[in-house]
Order: structure tokens, then C-alpha cells, then sequence
């Protein structure tokens, strides 16, 4: 039925290309470039694109990990361009808002979008792109998060399984402290479906049978400042109960981390999601126990290169729907391989 429904939307995408208006030509935010090249000319099929102008509903334009998808889908967007894969692209900062994100989609759609690539702020907030675009039959692809209606009702999908995250970072704290103790969990924006799934992932396995005990999940909103702050009242009220704090992202684990060896705290484990660049150095000069990388740029290339199968009606070449791109435990032992 997916697979039906994605050709349904692209079936109908080129028979009313023509009536949609052109947009201005397609800018992003600064990142880190990812490793991966874009697509050649030659690796994908040829299809009629010619007045394809893509929407990248970008999340933010600020934190390490969302720039490195940025960019990747920079590189990408701007080769297809070039080789006439597709007419133009168009750049929309939501700043991590959902609302400001579904307005974003009704100007990308006066704009002469007529297809949409975006990263979801919230897995309820942003939904009303899936089902607008699903309304209008303009082909959808969120991408790292999902939304409430993403599997019934968006063309196509790509990202991880964050449940697996979750289980890994729980796996690595059980590792490092056997005998169990109190821990505290540093959430995400509340809502979106990164912080649903890894806390799932984090709640199965550090439980009451495995010799743990959740103290607070906290809303740190993906911040460090707020991750640092919610940390302090924490080690303050749990003392040397608190064996371990698991946070959702980077941004939080290390400067959690960071602050727990300014203060003598070093045997509290900290670990999170991303694997960005300042991370890993503190996991290589050995500051930092772990990182969970997340291949956001092998994410975004992904998605992407299902575009000119979408448009060409192709269902059968490359899975519409993928949530299999791995997580990865980067400890002293690997780091180097992903700080290169």
C-alpha cells in the first residue's frame, strides 16, 4: 500500500508539474561537509525533472548534527540541479518550531514547491506537512524523525531505528557501572520522535530487574545549558547515588560530562546520540566515555537519492521506506576512525 501510494503521488506529480510555478534558486546553512559524495550523473535513473523545485524544510540551522544534514542535502540538491535532475531548490529554517514549519510549507508551495524533503521538529507538530502534502499529491520525505502519519501517508522515509540508540547508550552505561545505581535521563525536544523512541530504547533496559533506577527524564530540549542546569540539581539532590546521566544528544552529554569532571564526578557516565566533532575529541583524549554516532549525512543522501526514482514512478529499485541506517558505539578504541 506504501509502495502504491508513493506511485499514486508520483504519477500525479508529472501530470500537473506543469501548472506549478518556479521558484528561487535554493540556499543553506553552513555544516560540517559529511565524507560521502553526491550522487553522479550516471548512478540514477533518468526521469523528466525538469520542473522539479524541491522544499528542504530544514529543523534548525544551528546544531552540529542538523548542519551536517544541511549540508549534505546542499551537495546533493546543487549536483541534481546541475545535471538537470531537478529544475531548483528552495532552503526553509524552521528553528526547531513546528508551527513555524508548516507555514514554511504553505510558502515553499506558493513558491512553486512541488516537491518536499524535510526534518520534522516534532512528531504531532510537524504531521500536518505529511497530510497536506499527501492532500495536494506533492511527494513527501521527512527525514531522521518521523511523524505520526509518515508510514501511512509520505512518499517515502529515511532515517534510524532511535529505539536501537536508546538500547546502546543503556547497554554502555550497564557496561560501565555492573552493579546498577540511580541515573537521569536528559530528554530532547518532547515530542519529536527521536526523544520518544530513545527513551523507550533507554527505559527497556535500565530498569528495577536490571538494578537501575530513573530518578527524572528532564526537558533539555536538545541544549546543553539546560542539560548542565538540570545536571546540577540532580548530582546536588542524588549525591553519590547518581551513577550515570543519559541524554539524547551530544550537545547535552558533553557538556553534562564536562561539568561532572570540573567537579570531581568523573565516575558518572555520560553518553548521547550524534557523534559530532567536539564529542569525539573528548572521547579520543579519553574526557568522554562514548558516543553513539548517527549517520545523519548517510540519512539525508539517502533520501535524496530516492528522488529521481519518485519521480520516474520507480518502486521497485531502492526501499521507499528505510529505518535501518545504523547506529554506531564509537569508544577510545574506534574514535579515530570517525574523528578522520
Amino acid at each position: 500500500m506504501k509502495k502504491l501510494t508513493a506511485l499514486l503521488l508520483a504519477m500525479t506529480l508529472l501530470l500537473t508539474l506543469a501548472a506549478c510555478g518556479n521558484g528561487s534558486s535554493g540556499t543553506s546553512s553552513e555544516g560540517t561537509p559529511a565524507e560521502t559524495t553526491a550522487p553522479e550523473p550516471d548512478s540514477t535513473p533518468a526521469a523528466a525533472g525538469g520542473d522539479v523545485v524541491v522544499g528542504y524544510l530544514a529543523k534548525n540551522t544551528v546544531d552540529a548534527f542538523h548542519a551536517t544534514l544541511n549540508q549534505r542535502g546542499k551537495e546533493i540538491l546543487d549536483a541534481y540541479v546541475a545535471d538537470g535532475t531537478i529544475k531548483d531548490w528552495q532552503f526553509f529554517d524552521a528553528q526547531t518550531d513546528p508551527s513555524t514549519q508548516v507555514s514554511q510549507l504553505e510558502d515553499a508551495i506558493n513558491n512553486g514547491c512541488n516537491f518536499i524533503v524535510f526534518l520534522p521538529c516534532e512528531a504531532v507538530g510537524s504531521d500536518p506537512i505529511v497530510t497536506r502534502c499527501a492532500e495536494l499529491s506533492i511527494p513527501c520525505i521527512p527525514v531522521n524523525s518521523y511523524t505520526e502519519s509518515t508510514f501511512e501517508l509520505a512518499t517515502a522515509y529515511s532515517g534510524s531505528d532511535d529505539v536501537q540508540a536508546g538500547e546502546m547508550m543503556a547497554e554502555y552505561v550497564m557496561s560501565k557501572v555492573p552493579e546498577g545505581g540511580k541515573y537521569a535521563h536528559m530528554m530532547g525536544v518532547v515530542g519529536s520522535s527521536a526523544q520518544i523512541d530513545r527513551g523507550a530504547g533507554i527505559v527497556k533496559l535500565m530498569n528495577e530487574e536490571s538494578g537501575w533506577e530513573m530518578v527524572g527524564e528532564y526537558a533539555a530540549e536538545w541544549l546543553a545549558e539546560k542539560a548542565v542546569n538540570f545536571a546540577t540539581d540532580v548530582i546536588t539532590q542524588y549525591g553519590d547515588e547518581l551513577k550515570a546521566i543519559v541524554c539524547d544528544n551530544d550537545d547535552m552529554s558533553s557538556a553534562v560530562q564536562a561539568y561532572c569532571n570540573s567537579i570531581g564526578r568523573e565516575d558518572i557516565a555520560c553518553i548521547g546520540v550524534d557523534g559530532n566533532a567536539g564529542p569525539l575529541a573528548m572521547v579520543r583524549d579519553g574526557t568522554l566515555g562514548a558516543t553513539v554516532f548517527q549517520d545523519g549525512a548517510g540519512q539525508m543522501q539517502y533520501a535524496l537519492e530516492l528522488i529521481p526514482y519518485i519521480i520516474a514512478g520507480d518502486t521497485t529499485t531502492m526501499e521507499y521506506f528505510n529505518s535501518e541506517i545504523p547506529f554506531i558505539l564509537v569508544t577510545k578504541e574506534n574514535v579515530d576512525q570517525y574523528l578522520a
